[in-house]
This record gives C-alpha cells, sequence and structure tokens, in this order.
C-alpha cells in the first residue's frame, strides 16, 4: 500500500496536504505526441495541409528560399528523407518545400520550448527520447508508417550541428530504411543557420542570407549479405547530403 501511494505522488496525484500539478501546455503536446507514436499516427492531412500553406507563404515572402530536385521526389510509396540540420526552420521549411505529407521525428525535449512545441504539434511530429537507449517506440512508429507508404523525415546528426556544418550521421537511419525497405531522399540546406533571429529571417529576401535547398536522388542502400553495416551507410547518406 505504501508503494502504491508513493507512485501516486510520483505520478503527480495528490499527497498528504499537497494538490496536484496541472501540466503545462507543453506537457500536454507531448503526451499527445507521445500517444500518436504508440499508435503509429501520420498528421492529420486537414491540419498539415492549412500548416503547409501558412508556411509556404511565411518562407516564400521572407526568405525566397530557393529549392531544386523537386522532380527526383516519390508522388507515393515509402519514403525516408534525411537533410542536414542547421536551424529549427528545417523541418516546417522541408514541409513547404515538398507537396507530400510528412512525419518529422522530434527530439522531446524541443517540446518543452512553447512556440516550437506548438508547430510541432500542428506538423503533426513523433518524439524521439534520447539518451543512452534506443526510443523503441519510436522506431516501431517511423517503421510502420514507412510501410504504411507515408513519408518519414529524420535528421540523422542526432541534433542541431553547433559547428554550422555537417556531422557524422548516427546509424539509426540505415536501421530504418533496412527495416521498412524504404529508398532514402537525401536533403541538402544551407541559409538557415543564419536566420536565427528576426531581422536577418525578414531581410533574407531583399540582400539578406538566401535559403537553399537541394534535393538528391533517392536510393536503395546496398545492405548485402549478412550483417548490414549501418554506419557505413549513415556516411553514405552524409555524402550525398554533401554533393
Amino acid at each position: 500500500m505504501a508503494e502504491q501511494e508513493a507512485a501516486g505522488e510520483t505520478a503527480g496525484e495528490p499527497g498528504d496536504g499537497q494538490s496536484a500539478r496541472r501540466p503545462s501546455r507543453a506537457e500536454r503536446i507531448l503526451a499527445q505526441a507521445e500517444r500518436r507514436k504508440r499508435a503509429a499516427q501520420p498528421p492529420d492531412a486537414r491540419t498539415y495541409a492549412l500548416a503547409r500553406v501558412l508556411g509556404k507563404v511565411v518562407f516564400g515572402v521572407c526568405t525566397g528560399e530557393r529549392v531544386t530536385g523537386l522532380e527526383h521526389v516519390p508522388r507515393a510509396g515509402p519514403l525516408l528523407i534525411v537533410a542536414n540540420h542547421l536551424s529549427y526552420l528545417e523541418p516546417p521549411l522541408l514541409a513547404t518545400a515538398i507537396s507530400r505529407r510528412i512525419t518529422f521525428l522530434a527530439g522531446h525535449e524541443l517540446y518543452e520550448i512553447g512556440w516550437l512545441s506548438w508547430i510541432l504539434r500542428t506538423m503533426g511530429a513523433l518524439p524521439v527520447r534520447r539518451g543512452g537507449t534506443r526510443d523503441l517506440d519510436a522506431i516501431r512508429a517511423a517503421v510502420e508508417l514507412l510501410k504504411q507508404g507515408e513519408a518519414v523525415a529524420i535528421f540523422p546528426e542526432g541534433g542541431i550541428s553547433k559547428r554550422r556544418v555537417l556531422g557524422r550521421a548516427k546509424p539509426g537511419i540505415s536501421l530504418l530504411a533496412h527495416r521498412a525497405g524504404a529508398p532514402i531522399l537525401p536533403i541538402g540546406i544551407s541559409g538557415t543557420e543564419r536566420l536565427s533571429s528576426v531581422r536577418p529571417f525578414l531581410t533574407a529576401r531583399w540582400g539578406g542570407p538566401r535559403v537553399r535547398v537541394a534535393i538528391g536522388r533517392p536510393f536503395l542502400p546496398d545492405f548485402g549479405p549478412g550483417r548490414p553495416d549501418h554506419q557505413a551507410v549513415a556516411d553514405e547518406v552524409m555524402g550525398r547530403i554533401a554533393a
């Protein structure tokens, strides 16, 4: 009984003389996203479409981004989208550049940032818990969505590059592609690292830093016989992003 009472207090239930703390808005959004992750649920089509329209207006007016290689994006079928990560702007940027609905995998800590948690919810992103162990729910959800013919996007460096240069990819992208049998679409992004504040973002279209999105050709990694070398495939992906 004592253990049950302690567990209840740990979970946020009122204890002796204590009132339960109401979860914050960001915590509620994260909890909702965790439920969607366990259900392998893609973004709501109507909400995602609205977010994409708003994003196209903002990026089109403010940054005048240049997108090349759109002809390489398959219109249907499973697709694992991988891109370098220079700022928080890449997810909405890719969502506006590519017409397909995309499920983004985002670090769970990003849901602690108020405005960003709202964007992630609107886009239907799925949280990934980083740390010493793999987030098995995130892996299962991504594989299931890919097998359903959805597009899933991941930033293989595991976070924003602090040095503003390409980092080494984590082997997880290869694992996802191997388990789902999905082609990988490499995308190189530049210019977003200089749009970290309001002024350069609003002046990018008129002589400021410009955003470039270069979409490569999709490819199926050659995993070969035996146990795949996932790190080697991940390194190949980064090479294609840098090309």
